[in-house]
């Protein structure tokens, strides 16, 4: 038997790591699991079924002391304590002393904000506040954070100092993360988890009774991280064809800074283009349904000038994993050794053009992806994932 806490009190939004992790202890009964968190977030978990008797919630009150909630931690008996997000709090999580025999693992989301120059970050971040996107963005806004941002990397520098030396575990999403990181950290102690996981009790595949090839682009609808240009120029180029045959399913929030990108796709839309779009943040569970629908997930993701280290990851590739979708991702960008079977790659939008037109005359091309995908899902469910992380 562990008992088992997972600290999440900085982000809402991440409550499907949360949900990864928990979901993977709490799938051996023996373990129990203790939740550390806000009303809110308790609530997002508890909607994705993490209620069961092995499962208990310690919630940080509005108003609380931080000092005194993180003493509480203190007083359960725990063998592991999982920090899934670390952000604007990191004074405390620096000071916070866990009990001596208590193991601790801490997630990383973005590496280099934690071993490069915050300076750095913020000024090249504020060049393109002012000089690429100015009149698009509350710049006062920015320069506040970015002012912020600078005080809180003293304490995070402190903090993953104590943390390379005090025998911290690492989660990185990947291994091409942990071969980033590697510049960093002993990856002898680092662990790949997936920040989203197959989850058979609650899959569905919807996509059987699909008319045309529907084909997701999971994530926030931005040109800035992703290459939507040159993409819709593919699609409008020969409009006749993939109006025909295809659907495609910005399956994320398309923000009003947009203002160009949003008016192309309802022009697009107009002349014959099967897209559909949110103006809107998605309920998870609306998201899970409509990812159930597609038949494969797209990857345009914007890389890094060639031959440099894959210093990001992108939701793309978890959606695969909660979707057991297959993929259709850029040459450059590093996988897993699990999706090599369930991803095409492509070099340019030419070549993923040529494989658009394969998939509509060869249909079983299609679903034999499907069947290698569902494969690799499975590897990353919860009863798979727990020897990881043991």
């Amino acid at each position: 038997m562990i008992n088992v806490g997972v600290v999440e009190i900085c982000i809402k939004e991440h409550y499907m790591v949360v949900n990864a992790i928990v979901k993977t202890y709490a799938s051996n009964r023996a373990n129990n699991v203790f939740i550390f968190t806000t009303p809110e977030t308790m609530e997002l978990l508890i909607g994705q079924g993490n209620n069961q008797e092995n499962i208990q919630y310690v919630i940080l009150r509005e108003g609380e002391k931080l000092n005194r909630y993180f003493e509480k931690i203190n007083s359960y008996p725990l063998n592991r304590l999982h920090y899934t997000t670390v952000y604007k709090y990191y004074r405390h999580f620096h000071q916070f002393q866990p009990n001596k025999d208590c193991e601790i693992f801490f997630h990383f989301h973005n590496v280099d904000k934690w071993f490069k120059s915050a300076w750095c970050i913020q000024i090249k971040r504020l060049w393109k506040v002012l000089f690429v996107d100015s009149g698009k963005v509350n710049i006062l806004y920015q320069l506040k954070f970015s002012l912020r941002d600078l005080y809180w990397d003293y304490f995070r520098k402190q903090l993953i100092r104590k943390m390379s030396k005090d025998g911290t575990m690492f989660i990185v999403l990947s291994d091409a993360q942990r071969f980033h990181i590697s510049k960093y950290l002993d990856v002898k102690r680092t662990i790949v988890f997936p920040s989203l996981i197959y989850e058979p009790k609650y899959h569905k595949d919807l996509s059987g009774d699909n008319k045309k090839i529907r084909v997701c682009i999971p994530g926030l609808v931005d040109q800035n991280k992703k290459e939507y240009s040159i993409l819709l120029d593919l699609l409008e180029r020969d409009i006749d064809f993939y109006s025909k045959y295809y659907v495609f399913d910005l399956l994320g929030f398309l923000p009003p800074r947009e203002k160009e990108l949003s008016n192309r796709i309802k022009k697009l839309i107009k002349i014959g283009l099967d897209i559909l779009y949110y103006e809107y943040f998605i309920d998870v569970e609306i998201f899970d349904l409509e990812l159930y629908k597609c038949d494969i997930i797209l990857s345009n993701i914007l890389m890094e000038e060639k031959g440099s280290i894959q210093r990001k990851e992108t939701a793309a590739v978890f959606h695969m994993i909660r979707g057991a979708k297959p993929g259709i991702f850029p040459t450059r960008f590093l996988l897993d050794d699990v999706f090599k079977d369930s991803v095409v790659k492509f070099n340019d939008y030419r070549e993923l053009h040529d494989f658009f037109i394969g998939l509509t005359k060869n249909p079983e091309e299609l679903n034999r992806l499907k069947s290698l995908a569902l494969k690799a899902s499975l590897q990353n469910s919860p009863s798979m994932l727990i020897d990881r992380i043991l």
